[in-house]
C-alpha cells in the first residue's frame, strides 16, 4: 500500500482543528490513558509512561505511512492543544473506511468530537476516494450516536455480539455516510 495524505491545509472550523499528531501532544495521550472508556476500545496505553505516549503517537503516524489509515489529533484551534483523536482506517473492502474518535474527559461536552467528525468526513470521502465511511458504536454510547447523527451519518443496523471492550462482548450499532458520487 502507498502512503496516505494528511489534509493540506489542516482542517479547522475556527474553534476545533484536526492535524497530524506531534510529540508535543503527549499530555493528551496521558489524559486519555486515565480514562477506562478510551483505553478499553483503543490502543491508548493503559499504564501511561512518557515513552508509551510517544510510541502511541508514532503508531498514529505509521498508519498514514503504511497506507492503512489516517489518524489525527483533534485540537483546540485557538491554542493548538490536542484534546482527542479522529481516525479513518481503511477496511478490506475497496472504497470503505471506518471512523473512530475520542475526546479526553477535560474537553468533553463542548462539541469537539462533533466538529471533528463534521470536518474529517468530507475530506476522507473526497481525498481518500471513499465510497463509504462507517462507524461502529456500542448501543450504550448515546453521545457518540448523537455525534454521528449530527454529522449526517445514518444508523443502518445492529451487529450482535460484535465488539469486545473491557473484556465484555457487546453489540455494535452501524452508522454510515456514503459519497455523494455513490448516492446518485
Amino acid at each position: 500500500m502507498s502512503a496516505l495524505p494528511y489534509p493540506e491545509p489542516a482542517l479547522t472550523d475556527g474553534r476545533i482543528g484536526i492535524r497530524r499528531w506531534s510529540e508535543g501532544d503527549v499530555d493528551c495521550v496521558r489524559e486519555a490513558s486515565s480514562d477506562p472508556r478510551i483505553v478499553d476500545g483503543t490502543t491508548v496505553p493503559t499504564a501511561f509512561t512518557h515513552d508509551d505516549g510517544l510510541a502511541f503517537i508514532r503508531r498514529q503516524w505509521s498508519r498514514a505511512e503504511s497506507g492503512t489509515g489516517v489518524a489525527q489529533a483533534i485540537v483546540d484551534a485557538t491554542t493548538d492543544v490536542a484534546v482527542g483523536l479522529v481516525a479513518v482506517t481503511l477496511r478490506p473492502q475497496p472504497g470503505v473506511a471506518g471512523l473512530g474518535y475520542w475526546v479526553v474527559p477535560s474537553a468533553r461536552g463542548r462539541g469537539a468530537a462533533a466538529a471533528a467528525v463534521r470536518l474529517v468526513t468530507p475530506w476522507a470521502l473526497n481525498s481518500l476516494g471513499l465510497q463509504r465511511l462507517e462507524a461502529w458504536v456500542v448501543p450504550q454510547n448515546i453521545a457518540s450516536q448523537r455525534v454521528l447523527r449530527g454529522a449526517g451519518y445514518l444508523e443502518e443496523g445492529r451487529l450482535r455480539s460484535f465488539l469486545t471492550s473491557g473484556g465484555k462482548v457487546s453489540d455494535a450499532l452501524v452508522f454510515s455516510v456514503i459519497s455523494s458520487r455513490e448516492a446518485q
